[in-house]
């Protein structure tokens, strides 16, 4: 049997080294309805300078380059950062593409500054607000903080968490990766992930491992208080392509809070 963890910590730079070859393709549906959503609500707010704190390898960076943006990525992961420069060094793209932590770093001042795919929620509730206070340094008067979260009151509700359950595969070049990934959700909103990989690359013996990694989940509610804390007033809270947020049965919550 799996043994059960609910202890959350902020998640180091190594963590994300397993994930950032098969990045992309695992979250390029989820990644399409996002930047649509993000660049319309930039263009509606006239945001022009854009400030990536987790770019990953680069979906919401690239996107919004080519839609005009002056868009900086930044991420504590060397590899995702890797990749992301290789993409633009084949798109022959100049991108200010920075190693750093979204804690601390201080990139600049912009219009607006974003932490998609539930960057946050691999951090602890204390070093969220430590985020929310340097977020609040680079950006500019009236600039806005746009980032997405699970909905812990969808999560907590009835059997909710079971929809999150992963089994897909997907191919690049001879390599096949299967990720078969279930989840746990407990009363203080950490949500729990086991995850087991099967990956082969040509006619090679499967090689097969297993994972294990946590996620702070929060309310609208708490998300609310906390960012009033920090300076921010909600201006949205709604689904990740821009559609009603509802508390029960939305699985996502997309966030667009602005520095007062």
């Amino acid at each position: 049997m799996m043994q059960q963890y609910n202890k959350h910590v902020s998640a180091k730079p190594s963590h994300y080294d397993k994930e950032a070859e098969f990045y992309d393709q695992f979250n390029e549906h989820g990644s399409s309805l996002i930047n649509r959503y993000i660049e319309t609500t930039l263009h509606k707010h006239k945001a022009k300078t854009v400030l990536d704190f987790a770019c990953g390898t680069g979906s919401q960076v690239f996107y919004l380059i080519k839609n005009g943006y002056h868009v900086t990525g930044l991420d504590i992961s060397r590899k995702m950062l890797s990749i992301a420069q290789n993409k633009a060094k084949k798109a022959h793209l100049e991108v200010p593409l920075i190693l750093g932590d979204m804690r601390t770093k201080q990139a600049g001042t912009f219009d607006a500054v974003m932490t998609i795919h539930s960057a946050i929620g691999h951090l602890t509730k204390n070093d969220f607000d430590k985020s929310l206070k340097n977020i609040y340094k680079n950006l500019n008067t009236k600039g806005l903080y746009i980032f997405d979260i699970f909905n812990l009151d969808y999560l907590q509700e009835g059997e909710n968490i079971t929809h999150l359950t992963i089994d897909g595969q997907k191919k690049i070049g001879d390599t096949i990766r299967r990720e078969i990934q279930y989840s746990t959700i407990d009363s203080d909103g950490v949500l729990a992930s086991y995850d087991i990989y099967h990956e082969q690359k040509g006619h090679n013996k499967p090689q097969i491992s297993n994972a294990f990694q946590t996620l702070q989940v929060y309310s609208a509610e708490q998300l609310k208080h906390m960012l009033n804390q920090n300076g921010f007033k909600i201006v949205q809270q709604c689904n990740i392509d821009g559609t009603e947020f509802c508390r029960k049965t939305s699985p996502r919550i997309m966030n667009i809070a602005m520095k007062q």
